[in-house]
């Protein structure tokens, strides 16, 4: 009879600890707010100083436009809790960070985000843009749009250049730690910088825009499309394209294009 008592108790403590331990195991994590938000930096809304190039020009950017769609921010292995997967256009050159969406959603890591930056197919609505922006971007198939000028204290030179790249950022190493009660913001960053790279496979590139310059073949001071399409790089030391199939500074610039999209400031994403 002692033995049989003794063996119901070690049974019945054995239960309780899997008990203990199977509703620890459905144990709620709780719930946050997690939001989405775009932002240029200030590279973009005041200017990329003469003192970041290696050549002494200066970049104000009057224009960015990007058309922004399928965002979605997850915890790694699991479901997007957080999507917006409406294409937006969004001017980069407007003082933000720009909100794009916010939810309650379950405390966790959101460390996978993604977003695809692609061409305006006529239905992109605002995200913060002017109507007549919208309308240029859905009415060409534009993804990108900037304008802007460039100075190197001497010489002044515009540029109005719209791409029709296509973009998906994914996964984007998003930071997005968000606790039980609290609140995470997780940031799409665009580097405006990145279209004055001296080199697409560097890790280490330098900003310049002298040789951009000298492609205004007719001196008049806008920089355009058909001048940079007919701008050799092959006579040039900068501008390393590796492998790429790229010998103008017009296919240059439009395949910096596709590196602008960023996560968390300096975050990573691989680009696809």
């Amino acid at each position: 009879m002692k033995k049989e008592i003794a063996w119901m108790k070690t049974m019945l403590l054995a239960a309780l600890v899997m008990s203990a331990w199977g509703c620890g195991e459905e144990e709620a994590v709780g719930e946050g707010t997690l939001s989405l938000e775009i932002w240029g930096e200030e590279y973009i809304e005041e200017e990329i100083p003469a003192a970041d190039f290696e050549d002494g020009w200066g970049i104000t950017y009057t224009k960015f436009l990007v058309n922004v769609s399928d965002i979605a921010a997850a915890q790694d292995g699991s479901d997007p809790s957080l999507t917006a997967p409406e294409a937006k256009i969004w001017d980069m050159t407007m003082v933000g960070p720009h909100a794009i969406a916010q939810a309650d959603v379950e405390a966790g890591d959101y460390t996978h985000t993604a977003y695809v930056i692609a061409p305006a197919d006529g239905t992109s609505a605002a995200g913060n843009a002017a109507p007549a922006d919208v309308q240029l971007m859905n009415d060409n198939g534009y993804s990108v749009y900037v304008e802007g000028s460039a100075t190197d204290g001497t010489v002044t030179k515009t540029f109005a250049w719209a791409f029709d790249t296509a973009t998906t950022y994914d996964p984007c190493h998003s930071i997005g730690a968000l606790e039980d009660g609290g609140t995470a913001t997780i940031q799409l960053t665009i580097h405006g910088d990145h279209l004055f790279y001296d080199s697409a496979v560097s890790s280490d590139p330098v900003l310049r825009f002298a040789e951009i310059a000298l492609a205004d073949a007719d001196g008049d001071d806008a920089v355009t499309q058909a001048e940079l399409a007919a701008f050799s790089l092959n006579t040039l030391a900068t501008h390393g394209v590796g492998s790429l199939d790229i010998d103008n500074m017009w296919d240059y610039i439009h395949h910096m294009t596709t590196t602008l999209g960023h996560i968390d400031g300096e975050g990573h994403c691989d680009m696809q």
